[in-house]
């Protein structure tokens, strides 16, 4: 066994999954790649995504109160990329990756289609967690598809999620 204490570096060694997301701002319609979201409670349903101050992201979300989050599957690969690396402000990432939406019941930024997952999230609350801004997402509609695999972030890269384990002895 080879163990490594560096704490910058075992950053990357975190395995999370990936999420598209949506805002919108006086018309503008912006998508996001965010490694940090998760579900944070279950009744009720609530998500969180974490957000940089410096996104146009923190922006919109900031002075609308809603997001969508789309959990991507394993073939939305290129779709993280540019939602990820390319600026709202620069480019339009909607054209650029050829995203496919649907319209929302609940909030005015679109859902990406194609998603393992998708959820309508208002924001209930808003709070600093060291250089992001954590907003929490009361979800007013989910949808998911059963027969796509997510796609995960690890050292930096995308990857495939393998087959579910089998275990010799049954769990109590």
């Amino acid at each position: 066994m080879v163990r490594v204490e560096d704490i910058n570096a075992s950053q990357s060694y975190t395995t999370t999954t990936v999420a598209l997301v949506t805002s919108v701002l006086d018309g503008s319609i912006n998508v996001m790649s965010a490694e940090w979201t998760l579900r944070a409670s279950i009744d009720d349903f609530l998500i969180a995504a974490f957000v940089g101050y410096e996104r146009e992201t923190y922006r919109m979300i900031h002075s609308t109160g809603e997001f969508g989050i789309g959990y991507c599957s394993d073939d939305q690969g290129y779709l993280a990329h540019v939602a990820g690396n390319y600026s709202f402000k620069s480019y339009d990432k909607f054209k650029l990756a050829e995203f496919k939406t649907f319209p929302s019941k609940h909030i005015k930024p679109p859902m990406i289609e194609g998603c393992i997952s998708n959820f309508e999230c208002l924001v209930i609350d808003e709070f600093r967690t060291g250089d992001h801004a954590a907003f929490i997402g009361k979800v007013l509609a989910g949808y998911y598809d059963s027969e796509k695999k997510p796609l995960v972030f690890h050292r930096g890269k995308f990857h495939h999620i393998g087959g579910r384990m089998e275990y010799d002895r049954p769990f109590d």
